[in-house]
């Protein structure tokens, strides 16, 4: 039996396909195959092979080519496209071999293997010198802070701008303030910043008179795995409405206040959907 998760997308989305199919491997005692083939356009770059406890087969390229053409011609009846993006209860009636066609952002789809998972995405060492201090001074800090600001697509693509939508400085200033007010002053708050676009972080962000450090490092640039590592190890987190947000809080080490908005997707037909965690504060 095969599981066959297609694989798409930056590290936040590539994380969630995976997830999903090895909750589905692993409930019926299949193997899990991984579709890569997006990438050979140059469309992003496959990420997952970054992780090395992960254990996949990859799906070959001609069988790619066989389900493609069955699946046009309406023959190929275990290909799955994910139906929207709440979460899809038909997944726990999945019995036989199947390619799973979707997001997947939800953790009710790998809830019951959250330690699995968590395993799998133990992250690499950093290999430069100015992130393993950046790490060593995080955690050091009691109540260290990771805010994640996402740009890039969400500002330049119009369609993805009035899709996804963009978090407001207001909403980080709201944001900051109630970890600032649930720590009852008892704390030295310190900011890391991380962003596709930390020269804007570094002209336009509020800080509150907090020490900050925004976290632009070159060796990162093609390895965010490393980033979301040092988000993770932050005790707090402040979120974007972006599956990479979301990965570094799930992942968190420090077990802490976590906020994240209430408003998930700008589109209004999506606006009830928020792959948000319930113990997770929504603004």
């Amino acid at each position: 039996m095969k599981i066959i998760s297609k694989i798409y997308g930056g590290l936040g989305n590539q994380m969630f396909q995976y997830a999903c199919g090895r909750a589905v491997a692993n409930r019926l005692g299949a193997r899990l195959y991984l579709d890569v083939s997006w990438f050979d356009s140059g469309n992003r770059v496959f990420l997952l092979n970054a992780f090395s406890n992960i254990k996949y087969f990859v799906f070959s390229k001609e069988k790619i080519i066989i389900n493609k053409i069955l699946r046009r011609i309406g023959i190929n009846k275990n290909y799955i496209n994910e139906p929207d993006y709440s979460y899809w209860a038909g997944i726990e009636k999945i019995h036989s071999s199947v390619i799973l066609s979707g997001y997947w952002q939800n953790e009710k789809y790998f809830y019951d293997i959250s330690e699995i998972i968590k395993q799998d995405f133990l992250f690499p060492e950093f290999d430069c010198l100015e992130a393993k201090n950046i790490a060593k001074k995080i955690m050091e800090n009691t109540c260290s802070i990771g805010i994640h600001v996402r740009r890039g697509d969400y500002v330049d693509n119009p369609d993805t701008k009035n899709f996804h939508g963009i978090c407001s400085l207001d909403y980080y200033k709201k944001a900051l303030q109630i970890i600032v007010d649930k720590s009852n002053g008892k704390i030295n708050p310190e900011i890391y910043f991380f962003s596709d676009d930390p020269d804007w972080i570094k002209n336009n962000f509020d800080n509150c008179e907090i020490p900050f450090i925004v976290v632009d490092i070159n060796d990162h640039k093609d390895k965010p795995y490393h980033d979301m590592h040092l988000l993770s190890l932050c005790q707090h987190n402040i979120i974007a409405n972006s599956s990479f947000s979301w990965w570094g809080a799930w992942l968190s080490y420090g077990k802490g206040i976590v906020v994240a908005p209430k408003r998930w997707f700008a589109e209004d037909a999506m606006k009830d959907h928020n792959p948000s965690l319930a113990s997770w504060i929504l603004i």
